[in-house]
Formats: structure tokens, sequence, C-alpha cells
């Protein structure tokens, strides 16, 4: 087994280093490559090279969400699940939430005794003029905001190919996530909760200004379109990416049909995984 480990630049030490994980992995006799934190862009961009195909057979992210979110990505296009180590804070996507436990993770998953959750990611382009001028991939969500804090924003929400009209938001922002991404920034914005292997996606306006705007959870099988109706709009992906929006700009997100595969362990599912975390909050 060759593992792609992406691993956060200032780790605690308390929660395990890179020194200590090197030595872990050489110690099981495992074949790895360390990509730091900062370089993931670029190795991103290097692996369409056909050298890479068939390369590794999983991404251990080694750090908090943050890397997971880095790293989902490469996961997609090299199709390698990922397990997360939480060297981080809370860690809402990590399996593991202690250095010590990664030895006897690692033992399972080599002989087979995990599962995999499939977890769904978003294509997020950007027309313009009916040209695009802007296209990404989120694991969590695609957050709309306003460039300039006093300014409201306005968007229009349709859905499908026929452009459906579902409501119009005025806010400061609205934010489209993946159930992934519930537990992320639209949770914190006043978001539900949502299971990982539900489809939907989920909309959450930002300090709307009418007091009937909540979230709104709706199936991802068709395309959701927002209409940006003011300009000095940002549309931010995953905290990692921005892209500067114009009044009459469309944004087109749809799931895609590849997954990305998170190692989980049938003691660390998901709602055990939440109540923890939440406790911790």
């Amino acid at each position: 087994m060759k593992i792609l480990v992406v691993s956060k630049n200032n780790i605690s030490k308390n929660k395990g280093t890179v020194k200590s994980l090197k030595s872990l992995l050489d110690k099981k006799k495992l074949s790895y490559e360390i990509v730091p934190f900062d370089e993931v862009e670029d190795f991103y961009n290097q692996i369409h090279d056909k050298k890479y195909k068939n390369t590794f057979d999983l991404l251990l992210s080694f750090g908090g969400d943050g890397t997971i979110l880095k790293s989902a990505r490469i996961a997609r296009k090299l199709d390698i699940p990922i397990l997360g180590v939480n060297v981080g804070t809370i860690g809402f996507l990590t399996s593991i939430n202690e250095f010590s436990e990664l030895d006897v993770a690692l033992d399972k998953v080599i002989d087979g005794k995990c599962i995999y959750e499939e977890r769904s990611m978003m294509e997020v382009e950007v027309f313009r003029d009916d040209k695009e001028v802007f296209k990404s991939y989120a694991v969590n969500e695609a957050t709309f905001v306003t460039s300039n804090i006093c300014k409201i924003g306005k968007y229009r929400i349709l859905v499908g190919k026929e452009k459906t009209i579902f409501t119009e938001i005025s806010a400061d922002g609205v934010i489209i996530a993946t159930p992934t991404g519930s537990t992320a920034h639209s949770l914190s914005a006043g978001g539900p909760i949502v299971s990982p292997d539900v489809h939907c996606l989920i909309i959450t306006p930002l300090y709307p200004h009418t007091l009937n705007q909540r979230s709104f959870v709706i199936s991802d099988e068709k395309e959701l379109y927002i209409n940006v109706l003011n300009d000095k709009q940002v549309i931010d992906i995953d905290g990692r990416i921005d892209f500067g929006l114009e009044i009459d700009d469309v944004v087109m997100i749809k799931k895609l049909k590849r997954t990305i595969k998170y190692i989980a362990f049938k003691e660390n599912n998901f709602l055990n995984n939440i109540k923890e975390k939440i406790r911790a909050l």
C-alpha cells in the first residue's frame, strides 16, 4: 500500500507531529509521499500527468477539516479514499481524533476492516454574458457574500434546466452547502445538520433582511442557478478560493457524478461523531 499524506504545517506537538507520523509509517513498512499543506494546489495541478495514475491507494489527511478540504480534490482526481486524522481543533470531517489511534486504524484499513462513506461534491460555474468565466469544485460549500459589509446582497434562486424560480433572497450573503458542509459555515449561520447519505443541497441565507427567510433543503438531482442581482459580490469556495461577481452573473451549481470516499469505522459513525464534536464546542 502506498499512502499520499497531506500534512498541515503548524501541528501541535501533543497531538502528533510529522516526524512521529513518518516513524509510524516506517515501522509498518508502508510506502508514502508527503505533500505539505502549502503545496497542495501545485501538486493538484501536476496530477493530470499519467505517471500519477494508480500510484496511491490512500490519502491520509493529517490536520483538521481545512486539510481535508484541500485534500479532497486530489482524492477525487486520483480516485482514492481519504482517512482524516484530527491534529487540528474540532475536526468534523476526520475519522481519527487522536494520533495514538492511528496505528490500529491503519491496520484496520490494510485488513479491510473499515467502511467507506460516500460524500458528494459540487461543481460551481460562473457565467457572464453566457460565457463561462470561472469553474471550481466544492466539498463543503459555495458562499456568496458582499464585498462591502454595508451593502445588501440580492440573489434569485432558480432550479433545474427549465430554471424555475424558487425564491429570492435579500441578505448579507447566502451559502449553498452539501450535506458534508452542513456542519461547517452553514451550521454557524443557523442551517441544519444533514446526514452525508442524504442527496440534497442546503440553501442558508446569511443575516437575511426579511423575517421569513430560513434555510431550505432541496434535492441535488437538479442544477441550481443563482442569479446575482447587484454588484460587489464575491463567491468563496470552501474558504480556499474566491471570485468576484458582477451584476447579472449566473452561477450554476450541480452535484458531481463522482463522489469522495471517506474512511470510517463502525464505532465512529456520523451520528456518534456529531454528538462528540458538538459536545466539545
